[in-house]
C-alpha cells in the first residue's frame, strides 16, 4: 500500500513536470505531495542538480524547486525552512528561507514573511545584527509604501536592539509597536521589553553617573594630597594595598545614582573633606612593623596606638605584643617620629592629629631645594614608634650617622 501511494505521488509530481514544459495551465504541487517525494529521495536538493538525466525523481525535484514560478519555490523552502524551525534546527531553517528569498518571490507577504521567519531564527541563535539586518528592511519596505510597518518585526527588531543594548533605539521601536495592533499584537510583549529597557537605561545612566564621580572624587584626592603637603613617591613595583588613602566615606554625599533628578543633588567632596591614610607603624628596634588600615587624619597617635599597646606597666588589656619579651612598650613610654623627604627626622606629638602632624612637617622651598614634607611612599605613610630613654637617644644617633654618611 505504501509503494502505492509513493509511486502515486512521484507520478503526479512527473505529470506536473511535464505540463510545466507545455503551454497549458500548470497544476500546482501540493507541499505535501512535494515533501513526499523529499522524504523518498536521499537528501533534499538546495542547489540545481547538474546530471539529473534519467533519473524522473531528480528531474521533478529540479522541476519544482528550480525551475518554478518564484512565489511557488518560495513556498516550498518557507515550508521547510519552518518544519526545520520547528525542529529548533535554525541554521538549516535559514538556509531554507535564503533560499526562498533568493528564488525571486513577487508576492510582498511572502518576502516579509522568510525575512521574518530567517530573523526568529537569528534571534534563536543570538545573531542580533543579522535580525536587525532583516527586520530594517521589512520597516523599510512599509514605509517605502506609507504603511505600518508588521508589529513582529518591530518587536523581533525591539528584541535585537535589547540584546544589543541599543536602549534609545529600542524605546524609539518599543514605542511604535505598542501602538499597532495588528496582525493580534499583544499590548503585554512591549510592556516586558519596556521594563527591559528601563532597567538598561538606568544602568547605563548609573555607569556614567559612577565614573564622572569617580573621575571628581579622583581630582579632588589629589588635590587634598598637594595641599596636606605630603611629598608623594612612587615605586616601581608598590605593595599589595588593598586599603588605599581615600575619603573619609561618612563625610562624602550618600546621593543615589538615579534617577537624573536625584543625582544632579550630588554634593562633590572637596580638597578639605577628613582623608583616611594607611599607616605603617615602625619597631625598629625589634623589627617589627604594625599597618594601621584606617588612621583617620582627624585622630591623634594617641588614637591609634591605644588600641595596640598598654596604658602602662601593669595594664592586661590590650594584651602585650609577643615580641616585646621586656613589657616596654606601653603607649606612655614611646615616641613616635617621621622621617621627611628632605632627611629631617621629626618628632611627632602623640597628642595633636594626624593632620596637624602633616601640616607641621611642611618645609617650604628655599635656597634652591624643593619643597620638604612627609612622605606617601607607594599611597603609605611610615612613622617609627620608639621606647623612651637610651635605646630611642641610639637609634636617633644611627639615624643621624647614616644620613650624614659619617
Amino acid at each position: 500500500m505504501a509503494d502505492r501511494e509513493h509511486d502515486a505521488s512521484i507520478d503526479k509530481v512527473l505529470e506536473a513536470m511535464s505540463r510545466s514544459k507545455g503551454d497549458g495551465p500548470r497544476e500546482p504541487v501540493t507541499y505535501d505531495e512535494f515533501q513526499k517525494v523529499l522524504d523518498s529521495t536521499p537528501l533534499f536538493m538546495r542547489e540545481t542538480p547538474q546530471e539529473t538525466e534519467g533519473d524522473y525523481v531528480l528531474e521533478a525535484l529540479k522541476s519544482l524547486v528550480f525551475e518554478g514560478e518564484g512565489d511557488e519555490v518560495a513556498i516550498n523552502f518557507k515550508n521547510h525552512g519552518n518544519e526545520l524551525y520547528a525542529q529548533k534546527s535554525y541554521g538549516d531553517a535559514i538556509d531554507a528561507y535564503t533560499s526562498g528569498l533568493n528564488s525571486g518571490p513577487e508576492d510582498e507577504a511572502l518576502r516579509v514573511s522568510l525575512l521574518n521567519n530567517r530573523a526568529a531564527c537569528n534571534i534563536a541563535l543570538k545573531n542580533m545584527r543579522m535580525v536587525l539586518r532583516d527586520t530594517s528592511a521589512i520597516i523599510a519596505l512599509a514605509a517605502a509604501k506609507n504603511k505600518d510597518p508588521p508589529s513582529k518585526a518591530l518587536y523581533r527588531a525591539a528584541q535585537a536592539l535589547v540584546h544589543l543594548e541599543r536602549w534609545e533605539e529600542a524605546s524609539d521601536v518599543i514605542k511604535r509597536g505598542k501602538g499597532l495592533w495588528s496582525e493580534g499584537a499583544n499590548q503585554k510583549i512591549w510592556e516586558v521589553l519596556e521594563g527591559q529597557v528601563k532597567v538598561g537605561e538606568k544602568r547605563v545612566f548609573e555607569r556614567v553617573e559612577r565614573g564622572r564621580r569617580k573621575t571628581i572624587t579622583e581630582a579632588a584626592r589629589r588635590t587634598a594630597i598637594v595641599q596636606r603637603g605630603v611629598v608623594v613617591v612612587n615605586t616601581p613595583e608598590p605593595p599589595d594595598n588593598p586599603h588605599p588613602l581615600d575619603f573619609d566615606p561618612s563625610a562624602l554625599s550618600s546621593v543615589p545614582l538615579y534617577p537624573a533628578d536625584v543625582a544632579d543633588t550630588w554634593i562633590a567632596p572637596t580638597a578639605a573633606t577628613p582623608l583616611i591614610f594607611p599607616v605603617f607603624l615602625l619597631y625598629p628596634q625589634h623589627n617589627q612593623s604594625d599597618l594601621i588600615t584606617h588612621f583617620h587624619e582627624d585622630t591623634s597617635f594617641d588614637d591609634q596606638l591605644g588600641p595596640i599597646f598598654p596604658a602602662s606597666p601593669t595594664s592586661t588589656s590590650p594584651e602585650w605584643s609577643p615580641w616585646d619579651d621586656k613589657h616596654e612598650y606601653w603607649t606612655d613610654n614611646l615616641a613616635v617620629y617621621v622621617e621627611t623627604a628632605g632627611k629631617r627626622l621629626l618628632k611627632v606629638g602623640k597628642e595633636i592629629t594626624l593632620r596637624e602632624v602633616l601640616a607641621k612637617a611642611v618645609k617650604s622651598a628655599e635656597g634652591g631645594k624643593p619643597r620638604d614634607g612627609v612622605v606617601l611612599r607607594d599611597g603609605l605613610l611610615s612613622f617609627v614608634v620608639l621606647v623612651r630613654g637610651k635605646e630611642e637617644k641610639e637609634w636617633i644617633d644611627n639615624f643621624k650617622r647614616v644620613r650624614d654618611g659619617k
